[in-house]
């Protein structure tokens, strides 16, 4: 099934990290390790009174799984490289109690292979006796399914800018769907093939079912990740659906006329409501949301003459 990616930037990443960290063990007890003069240990924050220390890692997106494994234990081994050669250092930062956690805070987690390379690191670096290292110094990853639903919103809505990377949705996925959907692909074809005629009708649909799904594929992220982007969204494709519903379509007498109105009115409307919305993702959703109402109503065209 086609799934949206969160695209991040690393300076986002790290700020939205330092709202979860705050959560989960208090404003006052997360410290952060600048990079900017002279590194940042391997270390971006860490919490004293928990023993644990943080490096945040968003690898650029989208990638496929296996990629974003490699990256993720690259960085990983890494990291903890410049945790044990900067040791004394560190030992200083923690008061000289051990570190028992040293955590790669990622925005996906999807591979066990990161896992066991976690494992790996963590038996490697207790046979180094390191002092700044707990006996049973543990390394682990977490994403922000490892935090309350609450604060992961609530991170979300405080970033100026969200966007979403979505692929482009396979042949089986297109056939799946319309094998499943045949009153749907019906409708599609009868009415775009008043926009492009009987000869192009067939990509015609065959792009409206591509967007209906990457759109539907946005939604759905938005959903989980930023659920108030999401309602405001939502609300914004509910009201322009009520209109369309009252008193018709814009734009004109012709489909493409029609069509671009539309598009445009609701581009419009997506943005205003979810300024913080990139405007990529504003223009995927809005077609997605377009493809449906023609498949399902209440967008339609005038017969051609």
């Amino acid at each position: 099934m086609t799934s949206a990616v969160q695209v991040w930037n690393p300076d986002d990443w790290e700020l939205f990290a330092l709202s979860l960290l705050q959560n989960r063990h208090g404003p006052l007890n997360v410290q952060k390790i600048p990079a900017a003069h002279k590194g940042d240990y391997g270390i971006d924050y860490y919490c004293t009174k928990d023993a644990v220390a943080y490096q945040c890692y968003s690898v650029e997106e989208p990638v496929d799984i296996a990629t974003r494994a490699e990256r993720q234990k690259r960085k990983i081994t890494t990291d903890l490289a410049k945790v044990i050669v900067n040791h004394l250092e560190i030992a200083k930062l923690f008061l000289g109690a051990p570190i028992k956690h040293w955590i790669l805070l990622a925005p996906l987690h999807d591979s066990k292979e990161v896992n066991l390379h976690c494992a790996k690191k963590t038996g490697d670096l207790r046979k180094e006796e390191c002092c700044a290292l707990d006996a049973l110094f543990e390394v682990a990853i977490h994403d922000p399914s490892s935090f309350p639903a609450d604060a992961v919103a609530a991170g979300m809505s405080a970033l100026s800018t969200v966007k979403l990377a979505i692929p482009n949705p396979s042949q089986d996925e297109l056939d799946t769907w319309a094998a499943g959907s045949s009153d749907l692909l019906a409708n599609a074809t009868r009415k775009l093939k008043k926009r492009v005629g009987p000869h192009q009708v067939h990509e015609a649909v065959a792009e409206s079912i591509k967007s209906f799904l990457q759109g539907t594929a946005l939604l759905d992220a938005l959903r989980t990740g930023s659920p108030d982007l999401h309602d405001k969204v939502m609300s914004a494709i509910k009201s322009r659906a009520r209109r369309l519903q009252f008193a018709g379509p814009q734009g004109g007498s012709t489909a493409g006329a029609i069509l671009h109105a539309e598009l445009d009115s609701l581009i419009a409307a997506l943005q205003a409501a979810a300024p913080s919305l990139s405007g990529e993702n504003a223009e995927q959703i809005a077609y997605g949301s377009i493809s449906e109402w023609i498949m399902r109503c209440p967008l339609d065209f005038p017969d051609v003459q």
